[in-house]
């Protein structure tokens, strides 16, 4: 008989939960006969433990986005939060609901990355599915409380609303004019949140019968923690425009310095991990629109104790203590976690030069979160944290620094030990630094 393989991942917790039957090798969860006409029995139950008897329960392809399709809301959704589509199997989405003892079974779906929600008024759940191929396998939930998410979409020039949805689940709902939104009642869970503008236009085909062309336009997204019972604020999705800094005046006087375009890939460019991190940096073009050469640093980080970055020194020490910003583009990779970005000023001495300076070596620096779209980043002194008395990080503060600054570094973050991320940055440059010109 065929073994079939499954592998089941559990948001509740912020690692994945893997539950795979393969031929010889068994781990965690029950394997059932095969049988074509099933996928998966579901079972739900309450927070006690008890069968969540008449609960719904939706299941949508993890990359579905509600609000940017053009299919039709389903007739049964009243009463519920957020609007539901219909039903479609082929396209893997389906809207069911328990039996008395908080069961039903999955029908067939085809291969590929799913999400299921189980949703009852004030108790939700969800958990993330991957199909290898058709099979029967058995997955429990416990519905527990929600959470809610708020922030704020940067909205493009001359839009004065977009759509906010949850990658993978049936939500969305729409900013105000300020890009302001508000998710009241979601499940726990690390959560995609995406803002977009979708948008249909009618149209002749070429026999000249009216047709519809869709377009979907994504602004941003943000990996989101929910905890029942709390709010995730202050959520930013897309791109802050920012003033450029004003360069119309001398460059003797505001001299501005292009520290790395990268047209000559990561040349000149370093990586440095902790004992238990890794650490890869090339170059890659035309990365998400962006024209040119990026540079690509992909990292792990077995803690949030270690680290991993990528750097740059500069030609010799260097007072920036006239440094107005740093300004640089930076996106992040998808990943199942939040992402961020540390920017490093750093002094890296040998002990002789240590000795004969005075100085100390360490570092000043400021974290900044990521985003899966381009964003520019402006960072000036006042941005950088203020060291306390352990100068925990190295971080000894920017006054103990700025004289004599001897590498830029980009330390990369996020909060899931041992995961893979990515990121990309392109266009660096320092105002304000005329040591940098001679």
């Amino acid at each position: 008989m065929k073994n079939w393989v499954w592998h089941i991942g559990l948001t509740a917790a912020m690692g994945a939960l893997i539950a795979a039957c393969s031929a010889g090798t068994e781990t965690a969860g029950s394997s059932l006969e095969t049988e074509n006409s099933v996928a998966v029995v579901l079972k739900v139950q309450k927070d006690d433990g008890s069968p969540a008897a008449r609960t719904k329960v939706f299941v949508r392809p993890a990359d579905f986005l509600a609000g940017a399709n053009n299919m039709a809301l389903s007739k049964d959704s009243a009463g519920l939060e957020s609007p539901v589509v219909e039903s479609d199997s082929s396209v893997g989405v389906l809207n069911m609901e328990t039996d008395d003892q908080g069961r039903l079974n999955l029908p067939r779906l085809k291969a590929g990355s799913y999400t299921i929600e189980a949703r009852q008024e004030e108790s939700k759940a969800l958990v993330r599915v991957v199909v290898t191929d058709s099979s029967r396998d058995s997955v429990s939930i416990k519905v527990k409380g929600t959470g809610a998410i708020s922030g704020q979409v940067y909205l493009p020039e001359n839009m004065s609303t977009v759509t906010v949805g949850i990658k993978g689940l049936d939500y969305f709902v729409e900013t105000d004019t300020a890009g302001n939104f508000k998710f009241k009642n979601v499940p726990e869970g690390l959560l995609n949140v995406v803002g977009f503008v979708f948008r249909t236009y009618k149209t002749l085909d070429m026999d000249g019968k009216p047709s519809a062309i869709s377009n979907l336009m994504t602004v941003g997204s943000s990996n989101t923690k929910v905890e029942a019972g709390k709010t995730s604020e202050n959520v930013k999705i897309g791109q802050k425009v920012v003033p450029a800094p004003d360069t119309t005046v001398k460059e003797d006087v505001y001299p501005v310095f292009e520290f790395a375009d990268f047209e000559d890939s990561t040349y000149g460019w370093y990586t440095s991990v902790s004992k238990y991190a890794t650490a890869e940096l090339n170059a890659e073009k035309d990365v998400d629109g962006r024209e040119g050469l990026s540079a690509h640093f992909v990292y792990t980080n077995d803690s949030n104790a270690n680290w991993a970055l990528m750097g740059r020194a500069l030609n010799e020490m260097t007072d920036m203590s006239e440094l107005d910003s740093v300004v640089f583009w930076a996106r992040a990779g998808l990943s199942d976690s939040s992402q961020w970005i540390s920017v490093s000023f750093d002094v890296l001495l040998d002990s002789i030069a240590l000795d004969s300076t005075g100085y100390e070596n360490g570092k000043a620096w400021v974290h900044l979160e990521l985003d899966t779209a381009w964003q520019r980043f402006v960072v000036t002194p006042k941005d950088l944290i203020e060291p306390d008395e352990h100068h925990i990080g190295g971080n000894i503060g920017w006054d103990e620094v700025k004289k004599h600054v001897t590498n830029l570094n980009f330390f990369g973050g996020g909060v899931t030990e041992g995961t893979p991320y990515e990121m990309w940055i392109d266009d660096v440059t320092i105002y304000g630094v005329k040591e940098l010109l001679e």
